[in-house]
């Protein structure tokens, strides 16, 4: 009998351990968006094709798109670093395309639909989502964050399809309730009869900006002053 329960313990502490070591010590976060991203259910080869003219309304495609943020957190007493990535595949939105240029653009991101990449439904190590509805984000008092361009995207030139092309995103970002204007590059790609618009690299953001406060307690001994945003945002032709 006491063989047996050696044997359960040490299998329970094995497991705890292989659990410690997948939730809190591995970092390993997936990689940033890009344009070429199809982690979605849709694939960058599309069945349509590219319109002759770019010019119009396009509206935000479900599969590929997806929305989100990266920060570091320290866990365990500073015993580990991590990099935790939200992501939420509920965007709406739209853009207006007159010919180079993305002259209008629009974008709702529903951040009640959050989800991590290493998160594990009822543990409390991982369970970021839950938290963020009343600490950090605040998700349940703000659950939307938004961009809205305030100057059009000059691309210079139409991209040939499958062509990655670069240019400045200048606009308003809406967080927690606060809008600030913000510049960063974006990336474009035509696929097929899509256009796929994505940041070309996380985007910075501080959080005292946005009047967020760190979350503290519970397994988590710090996060970063300074995080950063990231989308992948797949359009059709209205």
């Amino acid at each position: 009998m006491l063989k047996k329960l050696i044997g359960v313990a040490i299998v329970v502490v094995l497991v705890a351990g292989a659990a410690f070591w997948w939730f809190v010590l591995r970092d390993d976060p997936p990689a940033e968006l890009s344009v070429n991203d199809t982690s979605g259910s849709s694939s960058q080869t599309t069945t349509g094709t590219t319109p002759a003219s770019l010019d119009g309304t396009w509206t935000v495609q479900a599969g590929d798109t997806t929305a989100g943020f990266r920060i570091n957190e320290s866990f365990a007493g500073g015993l580990a670093d991590h990099t935790a990535v939200g992501r939420s595949g509920d965007v709406n939105g739209s853009i207006a395309v007159a010919g180079t240029n993305i002259s209008s653009g629009d974008f709702t991101v529903n951040l009640s639909k959050l989800a991590f990449s290493d998160e594990v439904p009822g543990l409390s190590v991982t369970n970021r989502a839950n938290a963020l509805k009343s600490r950090g984000l605040q998700t349940s008092q703000f659950p939307e964050a938004s961009f809205k361009l305030t100057e059009p995207i000059d691309f210079g030139s139409k991209p040939a399809e499958g062509e990655t092309v670069t240019a400045t995103a200048t606009g308003d970002l809406t967080l927690h309730g606060v809008t600030k204007p913000v510049t960063f590059d974006v990336e474009a790609k035509i696929v097929g009869d899509t256009i796929r618009v994505a940041t070309k690299e996380p985007v910075p953001i501080v959080l005292t900006d946005y009047g967020i406060d760190k979350p503290t307690g519970g397994p988590i001994a710090s996060i970063d002053d300074q995080g950063s945003f990231e989308f992948l945002v797949v359009l059709g032709k209205s």
